[in-house]
């Protein structure tokens, strides 16, 4: 009776999240949007305007050319437009990539004959050992680190979580797209809150527009925020773990020290390896100096041959 309740309420919450997926990616892009037409209409011309105190306190114009090289002021401002544009297109395309782009996942169904088909559904019962290549939910062989993904009705490669930021989940074919849009998302913000700074907490002036103060409050919370989950998938991908796999390692680790063993993760190749697996930085396409620059290529598929199980129970 309990079971069947918790699995309706499951089914519930699984069906409203599909439902405001879709809302939470809407809100996200206008909300990026309206910061970066702040941006670019209030804070850089501001930025970019010498001024100086009058004689009354106040700031004035400075138009003499004399004072400030115009030379100066226009590599100033071809530099800060330019980072500004660079940072905007690499949220804008990262976002986007991790949204439309498929997060991979093994053979379906469909790929598969009738009798392989007729065979996987005879199955009753799956040992523990056996359950990281067999989904129980799709009734499907699976390839490792493959987790099956209750909100899409899938099961997804090497799958970190179910984003509904993204309204997708996150896994070997888009986990990169995520982290450089995490990357880039909370530099941009470091930044626009550095560039408004001044002007919000200008104690010789009373008036500050109410798109940069809510700018510079919005991106100070979201870089705070953002900050900590940013960390988070740093560690991840530098012990080459999702964060599926970090919940199970953990659990592995208690148990080997409880029989007074050392558990390591196998997929644990070394911080630098990991780093360059996760990016693709030994690949003879990708340069180590390009891995943060907008690309098309992702990791692909595992390419792991799936293994018929060792025992069908």
């Amino acid at each position: 009776m309990t079971t069947t309740f918790l699995e309706r309420v499951e089914h519930v919450l699984g069906f409203l999240l599909k439902l405001v997926g879709p809302l939470f990616v809407i809100f996200a892009s206008l909300l990026i949007g309206s910061i970066a037409v702040v941006h670019f209409v209030i804070i850089l011309p501001t930025l970019l305007s010498p001024t100086d105190k009058n004689e009354d306190g106040g700031t004035d114009v400075i138009e003499d050319s004399t004072t400030i090289s115009h030379t100066y002021l226009f590599l100033y401002s071809l530099f800060h437009y330019t980072l500004s544009f660079f940072l905007l297109f690499n949220v804008a395309f990262n976002y986007t990539l991790t949204i439309i782009t498929s997060p991979g996942h093994p053979p379906k169904e469909s790929d598969y004959s009738e009798e392989r088909i007729l065979e996987f559904k005879s199955i009753k019962t799956i040992k523990r050992s056996e359950t990281y290549r067999f989904c129980i939910h799709c009734r499907l062989p699976k390839e490792e680190r493959t987790h099956h993904c209750q909100l899409c009705g899938t099961c997804v490669l090497k799958m970190d979580h179910h984003c509904p930021w993204v309204n997708n989940c996150v896994g070997a074919n888009n986990h990169r797209y995520f982290m450089l849009f995490l990357v880039y998302l909370w530099i941009s913000c470091v930044y626009v809150c550095i560039l408004s700074y001044p002007h919000v907490f200008n104690g010789e002036s009373s008036f500050i527009p109410f798109s940069m103060l809510m700018s510079f409050v919005i991106t100070l919370t979201i870089a705070f925020a953002l900050g900590g989950l940013l960390g988070w998938q740093i560690y991840l991908i530098l012990s080459n773990q999702t964060t599926i796999e970090f919940l199970h390692n953990r659990t592995q680790t208690k148990k080997a020290k409880a029989r007074g063993e050392i558990y390591k993760n196998p997929y644990d190749i070394g911080t630098l390896q990991n780093f360059k697996q996760f990016f693709k930085v030994n690949n003879s396409n990708f340069n180590w100096f390009t891995f943060a620059l907008p690309t098309l290529q992702h990791p692909g598929t595992l390419n792991k041959k799936i293994e018929p199980l060792l025992e069908i129970v």
